[in-house]
């Protein structure tokens, strides 16, 4: 039950977004689960291939309203690094 997915979540209404949390988050409630079952309360999905691991990184989910917060620390830690490729080695010539 938690692996398939019949529908893609972006064409399905089953699949919510939440309301403050990243425009690629999504998720779908299960009202008639048996958790004393094993049976999950929700599943989530990401539309980016980015789907939070822990409940710390769910919770940046919820707090990146604009972007995906893991896509946008991949292309900052790139530009970092761009950055100090670029940048030339200074030398002092005193000796």
């Amino acid at each position: 039950m938690t692996g398939d997915l019949d529908t893609h979540p972006l064409e399905n209404s089953n699949w919510r977004k939440h309301k403050n949390a990243c425009p690629f988050y999504r998720e779908r409630w299960f009202p008639c689960n048996d958790i004393n079952a094993g049976e999950p309360m929700y599943q989530v999905f990401c539309l980016k291939n980015t789907p939070p691991v822990t409940a710390e990184e769910q919770e940046k989910c919820f707090r990146s309203r604009t972007m995906c917060w893991r896509l946008a620390n991949r292309t900052q830690k790139k530009q970092a690094q761009t950055e100090s490729a670029e940048t030339p080695v200074s030398s002092s010539g005193n000796k």
